[in-house]
């Protein structure tokens, strides 16, 4: 939950989406693409598993599909932790009401859960050290939640008029 903006009815499934799906399941053929599948379940149980060995994380949800979410507990500033991941070259998704992250897995995370769990532990550490909401997504979103949901939706239609200016 939380702020969100879209263009369009669809929000973030588009027909585009629903295109690449299709191309994909064309060029890999219906073996290669539930085996895309099976790998990438795996990949959010790994790291689903490895989330919950973080100290000061917390999953939400049982994590069944390929979102992985997770949000901070005993004081830690978990966008301060997103702002730290995405440092490192990570695309998590900061959203509000529990405040949290989520990762999305897709093939492209495959073989790289280690890696994503030791960055996720360092960003942790990071963020306990210097706890500070100074930048990113951890200012924006800390701001933010105090407010209340008229100027935050005024502010949002305001940035999509002003990015979507032809």
């Amino acid at each position: 939950g939380g702020m969100y903006t879209t263009p369009t009815i669809a929000g973030s499934r588009s027909g585009g989406l629903i295109a690449q799906c299709w191309a994909s399941l064309m060029a890999l053929g219906r073996e290669g693409y539930l085996r895309h599948a099976e790998q990438v379940l795996q990949v959010a149980a790994n790291i689903k598993e490895g989330v919950q060995r973080v100290q000061g994380l917390t999953l939400l949800g049982p994590a069944d599909a390929m979102i992985v979410c997770f949000t901070g507990k005993d004081g830690l500033n978990i966008y301060s932790v997103g702002d730290n991941m995405s440092k490192k070259g990570w695309c998590l998704n900061a959203l509000q009401q529990p405040p949290c992250l989520h990762i999305c897995c897709t093939v492209t995370h495959v073989g790289q859960e280690s890696a994503f769990l030791s960055d996720l532990q360092a960003a942790v550490d990071e963020a306990r050290t210097d706890p500070a909401e100074k930048e990113g997504k951890a200012a924006i979103y800390g701001m933010t939640s105090s407010l209340p949901a008229g100027p935050v939706n005024e502010l949002l239609k305001v940035y999509n008029d002003v990015v979507l200016k032809v």
